[in-house]
């Protein structure tokens, strides 16, 4: 009987251990499995590029391009001043863009016209300057525009011919005239339908820029399509505060950009970078003065005088002679 119970016994324990260990098997089946932790994607961080970078924000070929819109230099200089316009011009990174003036200078058979930036303080730099000519007895004129040197470098010039009858700007300029048109404006006294704006988005601008490109042959030289004749009275004017890395600075603009401590240094030599990172040479450091001792406090001994050491005895060798 005995052995009979403890048959039982061990069975039913057995049954039970077995009942245990399958529900335990189901219920780690029946759980999902752990996924792995995904960082949620990072959002596109939007970079605000502006073309203010010397010879990106005013574009040669589409100032010829805005010849053919403007009935005069008046109207030429309107549309260069105004928001969206082929101007995107900040040479003294103020925020803003700045203001280009026009002036028509020499004569005879070139129309030449001047284009002057007006920067805070009423500093001046010519970024570029329009020679227009006509081949006696011919319905079309050559237009060339010249990049200032020391804002896109030396020998940037473009060139197209365009004609007369489809361009406003050049039958004005061509026409005989009482006199050269020179703008009034400058500095702290613009025209009233003037308003300042800041600088848009590269790809903004070159959008902006197609729409006067667009279906005019012009070309890239290296010389002048048209031999200067007389040089532009605005050539030497350069703005000594122009912030941008020039192409060709002057010397007061690069007096000025190697002062300017709060530049990064420039590739060409035009500054030594931010004013926190100029290492001081030693020499130029001058040595430290020691403290006096407060009044009323003991001097401390004064260290004792050094003891000249005696020269070392002459060594003779065996012949008598020094060696």
């Amino acid at each position: 009987m005995a052995s009979h119970v403890g048959f039982w016994t061990r069975s039913l324990a057995l049954g039970l251990a077995v009942l245990l260990t399958g529900g335990c098997f189901a219920c780690s089946s029946s759980r999902p499995a752990p996924q792995p932790v995904v960082a949620p994607p990072a959002k596109p961080s939007t970079v605000t590029a502006t073309s203010n970078v010397p010879g990106q924000g005013l574009d040669l070929q589409a100032l010829i391009g805005l010849t053919k819109q403007a009935k005069d230099a008046e109207s030429l200089e309107r549309l260069l001043n105004q928001p969206v316009s082929i101007n995107n011009l900040d040479l003294d990174e103020d925020g803003q863009v700045d203001y280009i003036r026009v002036q028509e200078y020499g004569g005879g058979n070139t129309k030449n016209f001047s284009f002057v930036a007006l920067l805070k303080g009423g500093q001046e730099q010519e970024v570029a300057n329009l020679v227009i000519e006509q081949t006696p007895g011919q319905p079309e004129a050559t237009v060339q525009v010249q990049g200032h040197p020391a804002v896109y470098g030396p020998n940037v010039y473009y060139s197209a011919v365009l004609p007369i009858a489809t361009a406003l700007f050049l039958a004005w300029a061509l026409a005989p005239r009482p006199a050269l048109y020179v703008s009034p404006y400058g500095f702290g006294a613009f025209p009233p339908y003037y308003r300042p704006y800041a600088p848009v988005p590269v790809a903004t601008y070159r959008t902006t820029v197609t729409n006067y490109t667009r279906n005019i042959p012009v070309q890239r030289r290296t010389q002048p399509a048209i031999p200067a004749a007389t040089p532009s009275p605005n050539a030497a004017k350069v703005a000594p505060s122009f912030r941008q890395p020039l192409t060709q600075p002057g010397q007061t603009q690069r007096q000025f950009q190697q002062r300017d401590g709060n530049r990064p240094v420039a590739s060409g030599g035009f500054g030594q970078g931010p004013a926190s990172r100029r290492a001081i040479p030693p020499s130029s450091v001058p040595a430290a003065r020691p403290m006096a001792p407060p009044p009323g406090s003991v001097r401390p001994p004064a260290p004792p005088p050094s003891v000249a050491r005696p020269a070392p005895p002459r060594n003779f060798n065996t012949r008598g002679r020094r060696n």
